[in-house]
């Protein structure tokens, strides 16, 4: 046990994060900096999904609302009651505006403002759907629409989408596309299932009203609102029009481009392309507006141009060519005012609306967005809960019936980890490399049946080493400065130093330009989660096969698995999913996957996220499912804070009382 200690407080010298050393490690695959094997990888999986499909004729449209509700986590919504309260009432001449709350989930109040033209109704309805513009259901965007809207005779109703607008942790608006809306995934329903719940309870509101016209309820909104507007249209039957702005392009441009993860629908390219969704929106009118010079590549022209294009032929063939149409503007990623006017005549055209009036978009006043306001209007703040009390709400149920489980099977916890973590087949090792020593390293290649190349600098045991220390730094071995590696090496004990997937001179830099100041592999762990695939599943996966390979050329060698941070979750996984009798050492290892009410989100990067995980058992059913003997020094909370002894003691109960139910051995140890 003291070696164990000694040689853990060499590990976190070595990969601490303040080291800037320069590493003096050798490079194994030595790929010219101009080429992007991860980006090759990851659009060649996506091309090759695309081709499975079949994109020639009609979809199954049943079958895409059966993949939409099992990808999405759809199928545990419940009814509850809207309780719908005006909290305040705004005369604007011929309309007016109440701000309100409803219930859209059971105890989850959502801020809306209600646009009601004044005179006779009942009047067409439209959901208007927010994008990524502060703050939320009040930004200029969101009051112009819904102004004009009101203006034109449409009740209008604007809702904070979760996390956003005064639903931010602080109840002011956030970006909710990293981690925060990931958090949610965590729990087993993304971003993008929350919102399209809540907008189907939006329209329970709408239909609810005496002067809504239940047959003329349609939907639009801007970027990340029209593609709230594409997702509710085509699952909301009462929806029979839409009007998408800036947000249609093609699932296949996501891959390895910037996205909010709202924007995020986990293995949608095992089942469908975006045109596929368009086509099931018929008999439905849809009128798609993309501006020219608009900077996402996903929304790009000439990506929503195959989309509209797959859908047209099928709208044509059933009679409907007039009810799918697109409109382009030599405009920036905006909603303008002439995007807004061909918006409400589509409408007028799709309901027979006032078909002979002209529309008009001169009467637009903003308001400060204080007037608009609920909580500053008699509203509690603990009325409107946030992403992580929702989750902790959430959670605390399911792990309370977890834990009134009489007896847990190890098989079957493995067998839905392994589905949470991947759609693939688990990868296997094909053959090795072995190629020219440099620096005293032998340098190994790892060739896997699924493609992957996996870089191994190996230094053989030497005297009495009686054991092999394999490391997986979080940063890439770039991270490890030569002075702390020649201190792990004087023990005589073997040492191997891997690069997992993305890390290290396995970076994507393509992913990294992308990411820019969100967190690192924003871009790589949605691209993978598209494609039925994550980040922990990878490292995990390789973390098996290079453990694998070590303790059949050195079995009479104790292996040692040395990792931090995420790389520490995904040795975790490994170890949960094929235990060895190895011992694991892991520092800064995350505590749970559930956040804190506040504090920082950004200590962990994306790799970490696991759709699920929360709801299958977090991280003390994973240190259960283990065997090996776990060391870990540092925990942390997901804001990066040092856990307490009482954190830590909670810990070791919840996971003593799991191996008891899953009869299993292994031990674990938390170093202060």
């Amino acid at each position: 046990m003291n070696n164990c200690k000694i040689y853990f407080f060499l590990l976190m010298i070595v990969m601490g994060q303040q080291i800037k050393a320069q590493t003096a490690l050798p490079q194994v695959l030595q790929i010219p900096e101009e080429i992007d094997p991860v980006k090759v990888s990851l659009e060649s999986r996506a091309d090759e999904l695309l081709n499975r499909l079949s994109l020639h004729g009609d979809v199954d449209a049943a079958a895409v609302m059966d993949a939409i509700r099992s990808n999405l986590n759809l199928t545990h919504a419940g009814e509850t009651y809207l309780d719908m309260q005006i909290v305040k009432s705004l005369d604007r001449g011929t309309y007016t505006i109440h701000n309100l709350i409803f219930q859209s989930l059971p105890g989850v109040y959502v801020p809306a403002n209600l646009y009601v033209p004044k005179g006779k109704g009942p009047f067409p309805a439209i959901l208007n759907s927010h994008g990524h513009w502060p703050p939320g259901r009040r930004s200029e965007i969101v009051q112009r629409t819904a102004q004009i809207l009101a203006s034109n005779g449409y009740v209008c109703l604007s809702m904070d989408a979760m996390g956003s607008g005064e639903r931010g942790r602080m109840h002011q608006h956030e970006y909710h596309g990293a981690n925060l809306g990931s958090l949610l995934l965590d729990l087993g329903t993304p971003l993008m299932g929350v919102q399209l719940l809540e907008n189907q309870r939006a329209i329970d509101l709408l239909c609810s009203l005496d002067y809504v016209d239940k047959d003329q309820i349609g939907a639009t909104g801007a970027s990340g609102g029209g593609n709230q507007t594409m997702w509710l249209a085509a699952v909301e039957p009462r929806v029979r029009a839409a009007v998408p702005v800036v947000s249609v392009g093609t699932f296949r441009s996501y891959i390895m481009n910037s996205n909010c993860v709202c924007e995020l629908h986990p293995k949608g390219l095992l089942h469908f392309e975006e045109g596929q969704l368009l086509q099931t929106m018929a008999p439905k009118a849809v009128k798609i507006i993309t501006a020219l010079r608009d900077g996402n590549a996903a929304f790009n022209v000439h990506q929503m141009l195959k989309s509209y294009r797959l859908a047209k032929l099928s709208y044509e063939e059933q009679g409907l060519g007039d009810k799918l149409d697109y409109a382009l503007f030599d405009e920036p990623h905006s909603y303008t005012d002439a995007m807004n006017e061909t918006m409400v005549q589509w409408f007028n055209k799709s309901f027979n609306y006032r078909t002979s009036s002209t529309v008009d978009i001169s009467l637009v006043q903003l308001l400060d967005t204080s007037s608009l306001s609920v909580l500053q209007h008699g509203v509690e703040r603990n009325k409107i809960i946030t992403i992580p009390q929702f989750i902790q709400r959430e959670f605390g149920a399911s792990e309370k019936h977890l834990f009134s489980e009489a007896r847990l099977d190890a098989a079957s916890c493995r067998t839905a980890l392994r589905q949470l973590l991947s759609s693939t087949e688990p990868d296997t090792f094909r053959a090795v490399k072995s190629l020219e020593p440099s620096k005293g390293w032998q340098r190994l290649l790892l060739e896997t049946a699924q493609g992957q190349l996996i870089p191994v600098l190996l230094k053989k045991p030497s005297g009495e080493g009686k054991n092999i220390y394999v490391v997986f730094p979080s940063q890439g071995k770039e991270a490890l400065s030569a002075a702390d590696m020649d201190r792990l090496l004087c023990t005589g004990d073997g040492v191997a130093v891997v690069d997992l997937y993305g890390l290290g001179e396995r970076a994507s830099a393509t992913g990294d330009r992308i990411d820019g100041a969100l967190p690192r592999f924003h871009t790589l762990s949605r691209s993978l989660l598209w494609l039925g695939q994550t980040m922990m599943g990878l490292w995990a996966d390789e973390i098996r096969l290079v453990s694998d390979y070590m303790q059949q050329h050195y079995p009479a060698h104790q292996l040692i698995v040395q990792a931090d941070r995420e790389t520490a979750v995904a040795a975790l996984v490994s170890s949960s999913l094929a235990p060895r009798q190895n011992k694991l050492q892991l520092r800064h290892l995350l505590i749970s996957y559930l956040p804190g009410p506040s504090g920082g989100l950004d200590n962990y990067n994306m790799a970490v996220h696991i759709p699920g995980i929360l709801r299958w058992g977090d991280i003390p059913l994973l240190l259960a499912l283990s065997s090996d003997d776990v060391y870990i020094d540092d925990l942390l909370s997901w804001a990066g804070n040092a856990c307490s002894d009482r954190d830590n003691k909670e810990l070791v109960e919840k996971v003593n009382a799991y191996k008891r139910k899953l009869h299993m051995g292994g031990t674990l140890q938390i170093n202060e």
